[in-house]
């Protein structure tokens, strides 16, 4: 049992081989679009912008625009947050009124809304330096 084990791995890291010879074989030959050419020096450009040397060095435009970036998405979110809680609080209030059965876990999951929304406002800078900003954040 324990050979025919063997045997089968050995076949199958074989294929694997084969497969993986064959997708370097074609990725030599491969001649990428023109489209996937402008994106590749898309993210690059932005891979440099980004980059904790080059904004020492003065990033110039980029690092302020990824700033307003920075900014857009934070406000984008809080609004996004405040919009959602003010409906769950809308719905928790008509279904206390209605005296739906379910009126104490609608509130349960609105108290868990805001609690959510308090912990992004406390770690949104934390947030925000994690994920590429600099200097603390957005304030």
């Amino acid at each position: 049992m324990l050979t025919h084990f063997f045997s089968r791995a050995r076949t199958h890291a074989a294929t694997a081989t084969e497969t993986l010879h064959s997708l370097a074989v074609s990725g030599q030959t491969y001649q990428p679009s023109k489209a996937e050419q402008r994106a590749a020096a898309l993210l690059t450009t932005l891979a440099l912008a980004t980059s904790p040397a080059r904004a020492q060095v003065g990033g110039g435009g980029a690092a302020a625009a990824l700033e307003g970036v920075q900014e857009t998405v934070v406000s984008i979110v809080q609004v996004i947050f405040a919009i959602v809680l003010i409906v769950g609080l809308i719905r928790v209030v008509m279904k206390f009124v209605q005296g739906a059965p379910d009126a104490l876990g609608s509130l349960g999951w609105l108290v868990g809304g805001v609690i959510l929304w308090f912990g992004f406002q406390l770690f949104k800078d934390d947030l925000v330096s994690a994920v590429g900003g600099g200097d603390g954040g957005v304030r």
